[in-house]
């Protein structure tokens, strides 16, 4: 049972290792798939791939806590990064994650470093507990609110309005823990709906159902839970975590076998699970369910909407009664923070119902009346709440209720919003003022941010305890200011210079607007122009937006830097590159608005001015047509000028009545077509004298054209003549002459073809006889020209030519003079005597140099003139040069120097006798102090004995009295010449000298015996140690040894030629020492203590000798020797004679050699038992009979004759050896450079193999350089090689070697031929290949150098001002497409080329690749100018044709205006057919105008804004005239029909009148026979008027 039992645990242990290390394996798994979710978010993303080793130097985990929090944490980041690396970017993310009152149990930086993953997984998974798990189940109770409407929470959490999700601590005690929140969030949300029991994050998830059910809560159509329930567990897992991924967006973390095991692992299901709650916190409100949602408010009934918005209305009045009596109550700080965060969290449950319904359902978005008075409600209990918050943290002792006051303030700045104005620049400025204020905000903030921390760590303020959660919370809102506070600066100043920007966009395009238009008079564009200038110029527009876009594009990057939000930076580099786009063509355009106001202006100047003469001339033209012929010849000469005025008057016209409105173009064309019309009038009656004064004009001309080439070649012709001195400057100042001439040939001769072409034009209009005069002065002239331009040209070569020595020559002079001058500097000196020697020496000196000097530039004078007289006397164009001057200068050198010389030699004469008593003063002197110098540093010197007397001896018997003698002498001559004053100094320097001379004669004798004395002692101490050392060795190998031999070694030893009786004689040395000492003199000490240790050693020797004298042996060892020797020899010697006879085999040479070595080896040992054989025979015979040492001497020299003959012997061989090692050496030598040779041959063919495969011709051509030095160190070592080769061929002949050895040296000679040739054939090929490469570099430039070219002149915008700037880019683009053929062909050849050169595959390729890229480039730019040229001819025709139309239609209404006008003076029938026509023409010309509108819109888009507003407006006016015609014409033809109706009515009428007239006069014809009475006649006459008046029309 124990055995049993014992089996059992050790399993069960095993199992529970296995189970932790699959737990261990899956919790990997899983949070690295959590960490690389949050790390894609990154910009630019990471990625984990084994966890364990990747988190190791924490730059990983940086990564991931700053996406998680938002905040930007310092990181230690590069390629090398060490261990303490490491350590630091750890503990910097746990000392973040402690500030956030994480607690981090047994994790330590230097665990994580080692990636224990015990230690690592417990720190990730902390990091999910706190950043999500915790964080998600925060909200639970805010969720379940919303689902089910409940007014208040049981749970308690402390959460701060002012914090945002990522930076606040949430606390969450929902069932006590955030697994139990979880559990329970799970259980409500999705367990009870599909009927399934959730226990735990273990078993209960192991079949996949509960995956499913929570899958089925959010999209109910995703799932079918009976079938989950009988499928297998794999099948349920897969497709659960299938469908979170592709139908939820939940990342993928588990995969089936982590799930379906016996104990699954809670954490890795508890992360995945975490992420549900993430994506899905309410599941009844999920996107399955939008429309419903959207429908919530909208379509749920009117009744059930109040009653909602009621009761939320019942509830924030009653919330803030209590609100408000809460804040009354008299309770302590911390009971009033508790009450506030009760209060908050009821605040904080209530927000998103009281957001939905207060929604506007409208669609002009306003509120209803309930939702405006829950709107209201809900904003008072707001603001208390938040005056209440305020309230709490000033009610804190100071100073920590200055800093909560402080930190209101902070927060409500960050989380200000920047209210957009309609003017940018009042945004901007509004901006401004905020950041401001922030930026003084938080000046204070590390003050504050020390206080507090002090504050935070005593948990009371000067003794006084604060309220732990709302010192807490303080905390929290503190860490949200400090890392959220330079993101925000950094914001609004992005902020503030994006809308400067827009403000400066805004105004440039208002402004564009006003100054593009339809202008006025002259007066009113001026004012625009200065307008323009006000605006853009004098504020320094263009410089004031690139300053703002440059800051605003590093504000951008910084902004973007810091910013971890990928939408928000995609917007800022979004709104950089469209305004960066819009600015690019705005700027264009308000660039060219100066130039065009400018011309308005000047075609204005020019109009008025050309018009205001022109009429004044006319006047006075047309009053002159009636004067004489030779008035009017006369007034109208200057009639060209008055052409060219009036074209200019008509260029300006027509542009100012394109370019300005209505009113004023059609004032302009009345103008013009007056002025005009006066012109042709009249022009066509005196244009015949326009030709007169130019004429005269012409002939003037020509006489000053003329006498100017006459006056040039009679100036040249003078000074070509004209006498010049042979001097540097004189003929300096002739070739400056001769080359101005030179310069105005070109222009004299430009001059004589003007004169010809003006003499031509002249003939046509005089007569013969001038013509002939003129072709004779002409012809003269050229033929002068041509003589000073061959002249000229010929005598300035010569003279260049002569130039040269000359100045040689001025520059020799210089330098004679100025070294001349030295010399007399110096020989001017008056009293030499009085200088010191070393300045007379330094003087001296100088003047040998000077004088040499004079000597070298006298010589190089002579030569040179001899040389300039002889190139002038051989010159035919130089015998105008005068030769006197420049002679009598060289003989003056000449005369100067033999002067300077002899005065010199005569102050050198005087200086030398001064100089050398001196020297010889100076060295004599030099040479006793050095003298004396040595001597006493010999007399203080200390060391070895026997060396210093040995030195010492030598210095003092080579000292003599004549180095004394000598320097007194020369004291003595040198003070006959000294003066006084020098005198006594020099007598005491020599007296000092003396007295040391002396002193030094004393002491040298004394100090030499002091030494022997040394030395001798020293011998005799060291001979003493030898003796007693002799005498030990003696003792301790008495009975080891033969006494024979002991006791010749001590008689040998210790007798008269023995070391003991050189210690008497040194003795006896030291006595006779001492005897020539003074007796004062310690140093006579040293005998007696010399005597009494040699008497010490005398004893010791007399008992030595007596102990080896007691017993004696002889021969033993002898015999032994004897025999041993012998047969060495003679086994030696058959050795020697057997490698003798194959000595010369060099295949043996290591083997003879090995052994002839041991030999001599033998040799060497067997010499000293040769040597001891002949010193034991010499001690035995002293002790042996005659006869037996003569028997034994005699064997002993026969042995040493065989011996001798054995050396000799093995000296020839060793010769013999030494020979052949020679060359076998020599060849080994030989073949080791010949491998080095063909090691470095194919390191240089590897080399030139790199050459070939390299990517550029510079790398190849440095590479090629390295290459060739390498050859040619190849070559000097292969010469070297060739001079061992023969040296070996030497030492074979000499030592007659066999032949064999001669044929290993061809065979060695024959392969380093063969590569030399291998090299030389080499590095030709890559000389070959280089120069094609060059050659191919130099055409690819070429090309490439067109391509550029064609590149800019293709990447510009076809968009032209004028019609005369089309037809010049086209002219331009048809030269490019010229080139184009000849650079396509030179790019075909590069392609061939690039495939001819010799290179490496993947150099050639890219070659290749670089000919075929250029060939496909000249193409495309060939196709592209095809293009453009024919979109450019295709717009040149439009124009053109655009043009002509316009012409043709402006001047046909010109031509109707004239008829309409002219149309009153033909009959009134003629009138009306003729007005009918005219008008059927006008309607037919509508078409005409469409279609111009038609032309112009088709090329339009390749026309600048301001040339398409041009051609809009010439289409406006055009279109306006016409219509003018129009309604002109059919106002005539209302007047013409009205005209015509009048006179029917009144032919009609007139008819009538006759009519009636002829009745009345029959009337009248009748006789009267009623007028009776005169009532009677008057009542007749009153019928008849009656009548009248009825009958008549009128």
């Amino acid at each position: 049972d124990k055995i049993s039992r014992t089996v059992s645990g050790r399993y069960s242990c095993i199992t529970n290792v296995e189970h932790a290390y699959e737990q261990e394996l899956v919790q990997k798994r899983t949070f690295t798939k959590w960490i690389n979710t949050h790390l894609a978010k990154r910009n630019p993303p990471m990625m984990v791939s084994d966890l364990f080793e990747d988190i190791k130097d924490g730059v990983m985990l940086i990564a991931l806590l700053e996406v998680l929090s938002g905040q930007k944490l310092p990181c230690e980041q590069g390629r090398n990064l060490k261990r303490i690396h490491w350590v630091a970017n750890i503990g910097t993310a746990l000392k973040f994650l402690e500030g956030r009152r994480i607690k981090l149990v047994n994790i330590n930086s230097t665990d994580i470093a080692d990636g224990r993953p015990s230690i690592v997984l417990g720190l990730v998974w902390t990091i999910i507990l706190y950043f999500q798990i915790e964080e998600l189940t925060s909200n639970l109770p805010q969720l379940q609110s919303l689902s089910s409407s409940a007014s208040s929470v049981e749970s308690v959490v402390s959460s701060e309005t002012a914090s945002p999700p990522s930076k606040r601590k949430v606390v969450t005690k929902v069932q006590g823990s955030a697994r139990k929140a979880l559990l329970k969030w799970i259980q409500y949300t999705a367990a009870r709906q599909v009927g399934i029991e959730i226990k735990d994050f273990g078993q209960s998830w192991r079949n996949g159902v509960a995956f499913h059910s929570i899958i089925h809560a959010i999209r109910p159509d995703l799932v079918d839970m009976e079938k989950v329930k009988g499928r297998s567990n794999r099948e349920n897992l897969e497709e659960a975590f299938a469908i979170a991924e592709t139908e939820l967006g939940i990342p993928r973390l588990l995969d089936p076998e982590d799930v379906n095991v016996d104990k699954p692992d809670e954490k890795s299901i508890m992360t995945y699970v975490a992420q549900f709650l993430k994506y899905y916190p309410d599941p009844h409100h999920t996107v399955a369910d939008v429309q419903e949602n959207d429908v919530s408010f909208s379509s749920i009934p009117i009744q059930i909407n109040k009653l909602m918005l009621r009761d939320l209305k019942v509830w924030a009045d009653q919330f803030e009664r209590d609100l408000t009596r809460a804040q009354v109550a008299e309770t302590s700080l911390q009971e009033k923070y508790q009450s506030f965060k009760h209060f908050r969290i009821q605040y904080e449950m209530k927000r998103k119902p009281i957001e939905l319904v207060t929604q506007s359902l409208r669609k002009d978005g306003k509120l209803s009346l309930d939702q405006a008075i829950v709107k209201q409600a809900w904003d008072r209990v707001s603001s208390r709440l938040v005056d209440w918050h305020i309230h709490l943290d000033k009610s804190l002792p100071a100073p920590l209720g200055t800093i909560g006051a402080w930190l209101y303030r902070a927060e409500t700045s960050l989380r200000e919003e920047v209210s957009i104005q309609q003017a940018h620049e009042e945004t901007a400025n509004i901006i401004h003022r905020k950041l401001e204020q922030l930026k003084d905000l938080l000046k204070n903030i590390e003050g504050h941010k020390k206080t507090f921390h002090e504050i935070h760590g005593a948990r009371s303020v000067n003794g006084v305890p604060v309220p732990l959660d709302q010192l807490e919370d303080m905390a929290e809102r503190f860490n949200f200011v400090v890392s959220s506070s330079e993101l925000h600066l950094l914001k609004m100043e992005f902020l503030e210079l994006k809308y400067r920007l827009l403000s400066l966009l805004v105004l440039a395009e208002s402004k564009l607007k006003s100054w593009i238009i339809k202008y006025g008079r002259r007066e009113s564009v001026e004012l625009l122009l200065q307008n323009y200038i006000s605006v853009i110029e004098n504020n320094k527009f263009f410089e004031q937006y690139e300053v703002t876009y440059q800051i605003l594009k590093r504000a951008a990057e910084m902004y973007a830097k810091a910013n971890g939000s990928v939408e928000e930076v995609e917007s800022v580099m979004k709104f950089m590159s469209e305004t960066t786009a819009q600015w690019r063509n705005l700027s264009v355009e308000v660039r060219s608005v100066r130039s065009m106001l400018e011309e308005v202006i000047a075609n204005w100047d020019r109009y008025s001015s050309t018009v205001a003469g022109l009429q004044a001339w006319l006047e006075d033209a047309e009053k002159m047509l009636n004067q004489t012929e030779q008035s009017k010849k006369d007034f109208f000469r200057h009639l060209p000028h008055w052409i060219q005025q009036h074209t200019a008057m008509n260029d300006a016209g027509n542009f100012l009545i394109e370019t300005c409105d209505e009113t004023i173009s059609r004032d302009l064309k009345q103008q013009l077509l007056l002025l005009n019309g006066r012109w042709r009038e009249l022009f066509m009656q005196v244009k015949q004298y326009a030709r007169a004064d130019e004429l005269d004009k012409m002939q003037k001309e020509y006489l000053d054209g003329v006498a100017n080439l006459t006056a040039f070649v009679d100036g040249s012709n003078r000074k070509f003549s004209s006498a010049v001195e042979l001097s540097f400057l004189d003929v300096k100042m002739f070739i400056q002459d001769l080359e101005n001439i030179k310069q105005k040939l070109p222009a004299m001769e430009t001059q004589y073809k003007m004169v010809t072409r003006t003499a031509q034009l002249i003939t046509k209009e005089v007569s013969q006889e001038e013509v002939n005069e003129m072709l004779a002065t002409l012809t003269k002239i050229k033929e002068q020209l041509s003589k000073v331009k061959e002249y000229s040209c010929a005598l300035l070569y010569e003279c260049q030519h002569l130039l040269s020595p000359l100045e040689e020559q001025e520059k020799q002079i210089t330098n004679f003079y100025e070294s001349l001058e030295k010399v007399n500097e110096i020989i001017s000196i008056l009293d030499p005597e009085s200088q010191p020697t070393t300045v007379l020496k330094q003087k001296a000196q100088d003047l040998v140099a000077y004088q040499e000097n004079c000597k070298k530039a006298l010589s190089l004078i002579e030569r040179n003139s001899q040389s300039i007289l002889q190139c002038v006397a051989s010159s035919e164009m130089l015998q105008h040069f005068h030769q006197s001057t420049f002679q009598k200068n060289v003989t003056q050198v000449q005369i100067t120097f033999q002067n300077m010389v002899r005065k010199a030699g005569d102050w050198r004469k005087n200086i030398e006798v001064n100089s050398r008593l001196m020297k010889k003063f100076e060295e004599s002197r030099a040479e006793l102090e050095k003298v004396i110098q040595i001597a006493n540093y010999c007399l203080k010197e200390k060391g070895n004995p026997e060396e210093l007397l040995r030195k010492h001896s030598e210095f003092f018997n080579q000292l003599d009295q004549r180095v004394l003698n000598a320097f007194l002498k020369a004291c003595d001559e040198l003070t006959d010449i000294l003066p006084e004053q020098e005198q006594h100094s020099l007598q005491e320097a020599v007296r000092k000298l003396h007295r040391q001379w002396k002193d030094l004669q004393m002491e040298a004798p004394y100090h030499l015996i002091h030494l022997k004395i040394e030395v001798q002692k020293s011998k005799l101490l060291v001979t003493v140690e030898e003796c007693k050392a002799e005498l030990a060795r003696q003792n301790k190998v008495l009975s080891r040894e033969g006494r024979e031999r002991m006791i010749e070694e001590h008689k040998l030893f210790f007798g008269d030629k023995g070391s003991y009786h050189l210690c008497e004689k040194r003795l006896q040395r030291i006595e006779e020492l001492c005897h020539k000492l003074p007796v004062s003199d310690p140093v006579r000490a040293t005998l007696e203590s010399s005597q009494r240790i040699l008497k010490e050693l005398k004893s010791q020797i007399d008992s030595t000798y007596t102990k080896l004298t007691e017993h004696s042996d002889i021969w033993k060892s002898y015999i032994n020797r004897f025999s041993e020797l012998a047969n060495w020899i003679s086994s030696t010697e058959r050795e020697l004679k057997r490698i003798k006879e194959s000595v010369s085999d060099t295949a043996k040479y290591e083997q003879f050699k090995s052994s002839v070595g041991e030999i001599r080896k033998h040799i060497n040992k067997q010499g000293e038992n040769h040597s001891w054989l002949k010193s034991r025979l010499a001690v035995i015979t002293t002790i042996c009979t005659d006869m037996e040492a003569k028997k034994t001497e005699d064997e002993l020299c026969k042995l040493s004759s065989d011996f001798k003959g054995l050396l000799d012997l093995l000296a020839e061989i060793e010769r013999t050896l030494g020979t052949v090692g020679d060359c076998v050496q020599c060849k080994e030598e030989v073949k080791s450079a010949i491998e080095e040779l063909i090691n470095n041959s194919k390191e240089a063919q590897a080399e030139a193999e790199k050459i070939l495969d390299t990517e550029s011709l510079l790398q190849a051509q440095q590479l090629l350089f390295h290459h060739q030095q390498r050859t040619r160190r190849l070559r000097a070592k292969r010469q070297g090689v060739q001079q061992q080769i023969f040296q070996a061929k030497q030492l074979q002949i000499e030592g007659g070697l066999p032949s064999a050895m001669q044929e290993d040296l061809l065979k060695l000679e024959g392969t380093l031929e063969n590569m030399q040739q291998t090299m030389e054939k080499r590095e030709e090929q890559l000389q070959v290949t280089i120069n094609k490469w060059e050659q191919f570099e130099r055409d690819k430039e070429t090309v490439v150098k067109y391509l550029n070219q064609a590149s800019c002149a293709l990447e510009r915008i076809l968009n032209f001002s004028s019609l005369e700037s089309l037809s010049s880019e086209l002219d331009q683009t048809k030269e490019l497409s010229k080139n184009s053929g000849a650079m396509a062909v030179q790019a075909e050849n590069l392609v061939k080329n690039s495939s001819e050169i010799q290179l490496g595959s993947k150099s050639k390729q890219a070659l290749q690749q670089q000919a075929k890229s250029i060939q496909e480039r000249v193409k495309k730019v060939d196709v592209t100018l095809e293009e453009d040229l024919k979109r450019m001819e295709m717009m040149k025709n439009k124009w053109d044709h655009f043009g002509k139309n316009f012409e043709a239609l402006s001047t046909w209404i010109a031509e109707k205006e004239k008829e309409l006008e002219t149309l009153d003076t033909s009959p009134l029938d003629t009138q009306i057919s003729q007005i009918k026509v005219i008008i059927t023409e006008i309607d037919g010309k509508m078409n005409g105008i469409s279609k111009l509108e038609e032309e112009a819109k088709s090329f339009t888009q390749f026309v600048t804004s301001g040339e398409c507003a041009r051609i809009k407006a010439k289409l406006t006016h055009i279109k306006r005239y016409w219509e003018e015609l129009r309604e002109h014409a059919q106002r005539l033809e209302g007047n013409i029909t009205g005209k015509a109706s009048a006179q029917q009515k009144y032919e009609e009428s007139l008819k009538q009148v006759q009519q009636s007239v002829s009745e009345f006069e029959t009337m009248l014809a009748e006789p009267l026979t009623s007028c009776n009475s005169s009532s009677a006649t008057y009542g007749d006459l009153q019928d008849c008027m009656v009548s009248m008046c009825l009958y008549l029309p009128f």
